[in-house]
């Protein structure tokens, strides 16, 4: 699958769960239970990822010449990662990625998140263009340099480990 289907795929799936949540009320989607994260503090978190790391992408891709290739070893830390989710295992977010704003409304972030997708797939079709796709220019905690298929590959491991959390919330 290409990146472009990736990225079309990973919005397609974004949009049926907001479609799945726009019937909870503002206080079910804000409700936080023994201290854990709320339905809207999931999303939200989810989406900042998405737009930091798009963000340092950017960033990162003005200087082409400073690019190195992804070492092999973020396919194998890819797969543990996902065994560990999969297995139960939380990880500390990042503060930049798990501090919010006292409200998050959903149709708000709904729209943010559609047009923070857009702006990815440019940016995705721009590095195709200029033939970076493949190389490390993104930055992750814990797997280190990876190119855009890991980035891709990664959003949609995170957005499905908090949509488990997001519809078990839910219930």
């Amino acid at each position: 699958m290409d990146l472009i289907q990736k990225i079309d795929n990973l919005e397609k799936e974004r949009s049926k769960l907001f479609d799945d949540l726009k019937s909870l009320s503002g206080e079910k989607l804000n409700l936080q239970i023994k201290g854990e994260w709320s339905i809207n503090q999931h999303l939200y978190h989810t989406w900042l990822v998405e737009t930091t790391t798009e963000s340092y992408i950017k960033t990162k891709t003005k200087y082409p010449d400073f690019l190195v290739q992804m070492s092999p070893m973020a396919h194998l830390k890819t797969f543990v990662l996902k065994l560990f989710l999969n297995l139960g295992f939380k990880f500390k977010a990042p503060k930049i990625v798990n501090t919010f704003p006292d409200k998050i409304d959903l149709n708000e972030l709904n729209q943010n998140w559609a047009l923070s997708r857009k702006s990815f797939k440019t940016l995705i079709e721009e590095l195709n263009t200029k033939n970076l796709s493949n190389l490390a220019i993104n930055r992750h905690p814990l797997l280190g340099r990876i190119n855009m298929s890991l980035t891709l590959n990664f959003f949609e491991l995170h957005f499905e480990h908090h949509k488990k959390a997001i519809l078990k919330l839910k219930k």
